[in-house]
């Protein structure tokens, strides 16, 4: 007979009723209406074979309300230090993330943060996928957004082209049946914070850009099919733009335009693209161009691939960084069997003004799964080219009663760094499930350099998740490094999450770190410059209060069809600095990156690397992370995406890993 005690909340809205008539009004224009006779009846999440229930208590906690279009409400308050902040000042921020279905206007969203005590913040809203008349899909952006670019661009390629972060508007049109895409926007460049409210730095200037694509054979009996001819057009004009965040000089600012053609055709098994660029800027004496192609091809389990390009001294997209000052060719393949992946590649490359002489960078890996339960693999990258440079390594990784394990060797020698070897034991520990354990142990060294003493360094680093109810969890993630020299560094990462009820959770975390971490940098000569500060201590934490909201009608959920289920998928993109295909205790997430559900519905990475889709429809989704999003010379690993089989009622989980080349 418990649905005949009265709850709490019932009694107190009674009471509040009572006294207050337009309150009584509206609690019962919020209960739900008694279904129509002659309607058909409504969808009910009821028990399906093998999979769980919904808990009792969440249930009865708040009423589903499944009238209406499908949505989800989070609100946020912050109270948090930002990062990297000398003074440490506490400050409040508020944050507010919703996403509307429509049938005919396609996806809303809005990600939004703001802290008053410096009036920083962001604001992004954006429609996705739009239909319109003859086929037209429309997608809008206002706010803190990355420029769109044609689809063909955002293909992995050997040169990697940088993209800026704006504070401005969007729009991107497509038609998929015609195989054509249009895009432009326009904002003030700038850098995103962290919390409380992830703020956007601007930096001086103005960027505008503009292009599209049109596969000039396409299909639209078959709109999801990429065979044919492509052809694309990016063009970006800045103005008043500088590299620095305050410019000093007249000289540091900076007028500059760039234009990139592209012709890509696609077939079952092969695909070649060619690029041309041409940059203007008035602080060049006449304009700079280049060019690059790539093509592969498919050979059974083997891939195959050549290259060439020809790219300027100064160029640059747009004053962006770029690798400049190069000519050469390259050749790759791969393959890849159950129990076989082998990949390996080689550049023969010049500079154009003669500041170093030819020469070529290679760089091989292979991987064999020896059984069910053991893995060995081995990679050396070489470099004689504008200084000589070598890294090699080999790592085993095996099962066994712990979990788990895998043991890795790695060697470097460079004209420009100290040479250095480590040995490194990873661990993923058998623990109870919904736990979450994973150690790093390593010993290593650094040769003498440049008056430095030789080093004896060892470092650990423990990562931990645990539940500690089933509404409450912990994780931390702890790393230390310890020299002969005296020299240490350490870092802190503690975290904790209580989920309160259905619609109510506190989240916190603290971060301490103390000592210069150490920078390593590609030996590929086509990464493009960087100039990195690195911090030597840091320390701050954030508390949030978060609400959220779930309501529409279930059998359409995000992505769905009629009479779909929903789950929910979160996911982690995260650096993956070993190149082992998982996390490993010391490998951190990627702040601040958008991902995309199904190439329709977009949400940025926190600064943990952590992401959520909330409402998302049954069966196979894809779970797609864009190269231009990314920290240079970082970029995806198989074009970025995961499929992930989402479940009624369940979270799906995926980690998304980034690399760079060696």
């Amino acid at each position: 007979m418990r649905g005949l005690v009265p709850r709490p909340s019932h009694c107190l809205l009674a009471l509040l009723g009572a006294s207050t008539p337009w309150l009584a009004a509206w609690a019962q224009s919020a209960a739900p209406p008694p279904p129509s006779p002659t309607s058909a009846p409504a969808y009910e999440d009821r028990v399906i074979e093998g999979l769980p229930p919904e808990p009792a208590e969440d249930a009865e906690a708040y009423a589903y309300d499944r009238q209406g279009w499908p949505r989800f409400l989070r609100l946020e308050t912050r109270l948090d230090t930002q990062p990297f902040d000398a003074a440490r000042k506490t400050r409040i921020g508020y944050g507010i993330y919703g996403l509307l279905e429509t049938p005919n206007h396609g996806s809303l969203s809005i990600d939004g943060t703001y802290a008053p005590s410096d009036s920083s913040g962001t604001l992004t809203l954006r429609q996705r996928a739009m239909p319109l008349s003859g086929g037209w899909l429309m997608s809008n952006e206002l706010g803190v957004i990355n420029p769109p670019t044609p689809g063909i661009l955002r293909l992995p390629a050997r040169i990697y082209l940088p993209s800026a972060i704006v504070q401005g508007i969007s729009t991107e049109w497509e038609n998929p049946g015609a195989g054509l895409q249009l895009q432009a926007s326009t904002g003030e460049p700038g850098r995103l914070d962290f919390l409380p409210a992830n703020g956007f730095r601007k930096l001086p200037g103005q960027r505008t850009s503009f292009g599209g694509q049109w596969r000039l054979n396409a299909d639209g009996a078959n709109p999801l099919s990429h065979q044919g001819w492509t052809l694309a057009l990016q063009h970006e004009d800045a103005r008043k733009v500088s590299n620095l965040d305050v410019p000093l000089q007249a000289s540091d600012i900076v007028d500059a335009n760039s234009t990139l053609l592209a012709l890509r055709h696609e077939g079952a098994e092969h695909r070649i693209q060619g690029q041309v660029l041409r940059t203007q800027a008035n602080n060049l004496n006449g304009a700079r161009s280049g060019f690059w192609v790539d093509g592969e091809w498919d050979d059974g389990p083997r891939r195959h691939g050549l290259g060439a390009y020809r790219l300027e001294q100064d160029l640059s997209w747009a004053n962006l960084p770029l690798a400049n000052d190069l000519v050469g060719a390259y050749a790759r393949t791969s393959w890849r069997t159950r129990q076989w992946s082998a990949e390996g590649s080689v550049d023969w490359l010049d500079s154009i003004s003669g500041r170093s002489g030819s020469g070529f960078f290679a760089t091989g890996s292979a991987r064999w799964r020896l059984n069910r339960d053991h893995t060995v693999g081995a990679g050396t990258t070489v470099r004689r080219f504008d200084g000589d440079a070598w890294s090699s390594y080999g790592d085993w990784r095996f099962q066994n009663g712990w979990g788990h394990s895998g043991l890795r060797l790695e060697f470097v020698h460079s004209d420009n760094e100290a040479n250095s070897r480590w040995l490194t034991w990873d661990q993923e520990w058998l623990v109870p499930q919904s736990w979450a354990v994973s150690t790093s142990l390593g010993t290593g060294a650094y040769d003498a350099y440049q008056g430095r003493p030789r080093e004896s360094v060892w470092s650990a680093a423990l990562s931990v998740s645990a539940p500690i109810t089933n509404k409450a969890s912990l994780r931390g993630n702890l790393n230390t490094e310890h020299s002969n020299t005296g020299q240490s560094r350490h870092s802190l990462n503690l975290g904790g999450h209580w989920r309160i009820d259905p619609r109510w959770s506190v989240e916190a975390n603290y971060n301490r770190s103390t000592g210069r971490s150490r920078f390593n940098p590609s030996l590929d000569p086509l990464a493009p410059p960087l100039a990195i500060v690195i911090p030597e201590s840091d320390r701050s934490f954030y508390a949030v209060l978060r609400y959220e909201l779930e309501a529409g009608s279930r059998n359409v959920p995000l992505g769905g069809r009629a009479s779909d289920g929903g789950g929910r998928i979160v996911g982690t993109v995260y650096f993956d600095a070993n190149r082992s295909g998982t996390q490993e205790a010391s490998e951190q997430g990627v702040p601040n990156v958008t991902v995309y559900l199904d190439n329709r519905y977009a949400v940025r990475t926190d600064s943990q690397g952590r992401f959520e889709f909330p409402f998302v429809a049954g069966g196979p989704r894809t779970v797609s992370v864009r190269g231009e999003t990314l920290p240079l010379p970082w970029n995806v690993v198989d074009q970025g995406q995961a499929k992930v089989d989402v479940r009624l009622r369940e979270s799906a989980s995926v980690s998304i890993p980034v690399q760079r080349s060696e």
